[in-house]
């Protein structure tokens, strides 16, 4: 049962599409004007707008081929610590932006003030603009405030803040237009700055030009520019990124990029080259020290030569001299090193980053551990730079990489000591082997023991000077031949406009000029708890529907409910009626007499008016037809003008009149018989259900084809559930856009319990307008009663022999 009931439910919960399209069709003004003002606001948005351009540039990231085991660890299970996204924290650091930011002397935006929009739109002039500002950095500024500039002449402008400056008493701390020389310097608390005219003057293209500048924080312009930078990788696999940035001005977004990709190149490039720079300066130092020595051993050699008027030695002097010669200069290399070590441990000491140090190999030091030792700090100290510019010290890589670096401070420093243990052994074999030397030249004649002392001095220190200036040369070189890991592949350039997006805009406002009136529609007709649709009736009610009855204006000599099927025989309405009486003869066909009772929920659902139109539209078939007024609570239908107040339904119910007195002629129809309510009475249930009732209805059935009894409201007063057992149609009236929803539940409580017989309902003030599309209601009903009931529906309102008055279509529009 459940799968047979699911498929129907799913075919009346889908959306008709079909059906939507011409419920709303009715309100395309509505959807037309939200779509013009809405093209209108994105045309006025893409022409107004400040447009933001994008370049693009690719930057090859070379990765360092020496990683120390703790890194690469890190890069395999750390995910986005890879290399690559060090780099790219670097090319989005502030410290390097900054550098870019100073470098390109942008501080200071300009702006052009465009003569007919200038109140709309500005536009930035970057590096074009005939003015430039100066001011002192040192003393407060007005950062955001935007200034405007009006050039009058080749000497003077005139300034003035937009926004004004306020000092903390609320005063205006900038003088409103002031007028100045351009070289004058502004100086006020709050602000300090010199306007300059820089380009060549020329009056057609100068003179009565407005301009703006902007001073930025240059902290907070940072800020800015980080967030219009992106980094990304070319894809996977790949060591090259692309580098685009966001601007209101291409020429300054194409200088930003390439000078961020220069000082980063240069940065790296600074970055190989300081160790190079660390070793030449350490020997730079040592043959400072060496070339003095040297000069006083030299000049010493000189004058004891002259003085002794000694020229050379013996050949056993000059063996003892060179032996000493090699040994000296073995000890001073040996020195140097040890120097190099003590240096080393003062890093450790100090707990220095080893990010400076230079290689022991600059020093003829080739000990592999001692070398490994310190590059394998050295990149711990890079990578711990590195990381901090995107996490903090309490980080676990963080803290990972301290651990390794105190570890491997730890080896180092025992390394240090074992290689200056040997180093202690290598100086005292070398000193006793001197010491011996030493012994043996004092066998020799005092003059040549002197000349070789002084000789000795000197050869030493030219030893230890030859020796420097070769490891100069050698780091000299090194330095020469370091590359950068980086370099640019392709130069920063034009991507295109990003915004405003012209087309999207224009897609966003045809969504929205549709949306929003759709959505508006639907909503009112979500929150709308009255009926607006056949559809609400046949869902919740099993009844027919026998009649839908198009809107109606009475006139204002009406005194009541008119008889329109009289007066407008070629309108719709008439057709309505028409219709409606050609589907009532299928219900009760065994009656030879029919009495038909109409009633509402509430009042002014117009139950009379349908009621009398209905007995008008049955004369009109040759049928007899009387209409009962039975609703005695208000004031008789007035009758041809006249109200017949004691002549009425109440005065025959109490005996005072006979039935002839009460029934009155219709002067539009033969066959239309009318009965007024007569006199209010003070109880019209009991009336209505008095024996003398049912004598009335018996002896009308013998009278008449067809009676239309109008009856109080159900919803309201119980007047008319007497008659209902007498009925032999029950005809319900729902009135379009007036009757609740709830009212339908109220219908089939009140039929479920008084089982009443053939219930209709009929729909009245239908617009017409709502059925041209043959929907809401419109053409026809499932139940096959009759020809469709909604013909003529289309046609319009109108009366007899004439045409509708047509509106003007702003009064049309001003009404709905």
């Amino acid at each position: 049962m459940n799968e047979q009931q699911n498929p129907q439910a799913f075919q009346e919960e889908s959306i008709d599409l079909k059906k939507l399209f011409f419920k709303y069709l009715p309100y395309w003004w509505l959807f037309a004007g939200a779509l013009i003002i809405a093209l209108m606001m994105a045309f006025a948005f893409n022409r107004l707008a400040e447009p933001v351009y994008e370049v693009h540039s690719t930057v090859l990231i070379r990765e360092d081929p020496m990683t120390t085991p703790l890194i690469a660890e890190l890069q395999r299970f750390g995910g986005s610590q890879s290399h690559w996204y060090n780099e790219k924290a670097i090319l989005r650091s502030h410290t390097l932006v900054n550098q870019v930011l100073e470098e390109m002397d942008v501080d200071v935006y300009y702006y052009s003030i465009g003569r007919i929009l200038g109140s709309f739109r500005r536009r930035e002039i970057y590096d074009a603009s005939p003015i430039r500002v100066d001011y002192d950095a040192d003393r407060p500024q007005p950062y955001g405030e935007r200034f405007r500039v009006t050039v009058r002449d080749e000497d003077t402008y005139e300034i003035y803040a937009v926004n004004g400056i306020e000092t903390a008493d609320g005063e205006d701390a900038f003088p409103t237009k002031a007028r100045a020389s351009f070289g004058d310097k502004l100086e006020g608390e709050h602000y300090g700055f010199t306007l300059d005219f820089i380009d060549t003057w020329d009056p057609e293209r100068h003179e009565g030009r407005v301009y703006e500048f902007v001073i930025n924080y240059l902290p907070r312009l940072s800020e800015q520019y980080i967030g219009a930078l992106n980094v990304e990788p070319m894809g996977q696999g790949y060591s090259i990124v692309n580098v685009t940035f966001q601007a209101t001005h291409h020429r300054r977004a194409l200088d930003f990029v390439n000078t961020l990709a220069d000082i980063y190149i240069e940065q790296n490039l600074r970055e190989k080259n300081r160790t190079a720079e660390n070793t030449i300066h350490f020997i730079d130092e040592q043959i400072s020290v060496t070339a003095e020595s040297l000069t006083e051993a030299e000049s010493s050699l000189q004058e004891f030569r002259e003085d002794r008027q000694l020229m050379d030695v013996s050949s056993v002097a000059q063996q003892v001299m060179g032996e000493l010669h090699d040994l000296d200069r073995q000890r001073s290399i040996e020195q140097v090193k040890r120097q190099y070590y003590d240096m080393l441990l003062s890093y450790v000491r100090d707990d220095r980053e080893f990010s400076e140090v230079f290689a022991p190999s600059a020093l003829g030091i080739d000990d592999p551990l001692l070398n490994n030792l310190l590059l394998e700090l050295s990149k711990l100290y890079n990578e711990r730079a590195r990381l901090l510019l995107t996490t903090t010290e309490r980080s676990p890589r963080i803290q990972a990489i301290d651990k390794e670096i105190e570890q491997g401070k730890a080896t180092l420093e025992e390394n240090i000591r074992s290689l200056k243990a040997a180093s202690d052994i290598v100086m005292r074999d070398l000193n006793q082997r001197i010491r011996e030397l030493e012994t043996e030249m004092g066998g020799l004649p005092r003059t040549e023991r002197e000349l070789i002392s002084i000789q000795r001095l000197f050869n030493l220190n030219d030893a230890t000077y030859n020796f420097l200036l070769e490891r100069r040369a050698e780091a000299g070189i090194t330095l020469a031949s370091n590359v950068p890991d980086h370099k640019v592949v392709d130069s920063a350039r034009f991507s295109g406009t990003v915004a405003p997006r012209a087309r999207m805009n224009l897609m966003i406002a045809v969504v929205l000029g549709l949306g929003i009136p759709f959505l508006i529609l639907v909503l009112r007709d979500f929150f709308n708890t009255r009926i607006l649709d056949k559809e609400e009736v046949t869902k919740r009610l099993n009844y027919p529907i026998v009649g839908l009855v198009p809107k109606h204006r009475m006139n204002k000599t009406d005194k009541g409910p008119a008889l329109v099927v009289y007066d407008a025989p070629r309108s719709n309405i008439l057709e309505a009626f028409r219709s409606m009486r050609s589907n009532l003869q299928f219900f009760a066909p065994e009656e030879q007499s029919k009495t038909i009772v109409v009633s509402s929920t509430r009042a002014q659902e117009g139950k009379t008016f349908v009621a009398l139109n209905l007995a008008g539209a049955l004369a009109l078939s040759n049928r007899k037809t009387l209409f009962i007024d039975a609703d005695m609570r208000k004031p008789p239908m007035p009758i041809h003008g006249r109200a017949y107040k004691e002549r009425g339904l109440s005065n025959y119910l109490i005996g005072k009149l006979s039935l002839e007195d009460i029934l009155h002629q219709s002067d539009e129809n033969e066959n239309l018989t009318l009965i007024s309510g007569g006199t209010m009475p003070p109880n019209p249930p009991e009336l209505l259900d008095h024996k003398n009732m049912d004598t009335l209805i018996d002896e009308l059935k013998k009278r008449f084809d067809y009676i239309i009894v109008d009856t109080p409201p159900l919803g309201l007063v119980a007047d008319a559930q007497p008659l209902l057992k007498r009925a032999d149609m029950v005809m319900y009236i729902i009135r379009h856009n007036f009757s609740k929803q709830t009212d339908l539940e109220f219908i089939r409580d009140f039929n479920s319990k008084t089982s009443l017989k053939s219930m209709v309902i009929t729909i009245n003030d239908v617009k017409t307008s709502i059925n041209r599309g043959g929907y809401g209601y419109g053409y026809g009903y499932g139940y096959g009663y009759g020809y469709g009931y909604g013909y003529g529906l289309g046609y319009g309102l109108g009366y007899e022999g004439s045409k509708p008055k047509k509106k003007s279509w702003l009064k049309k529009i001003w009404k709905r």
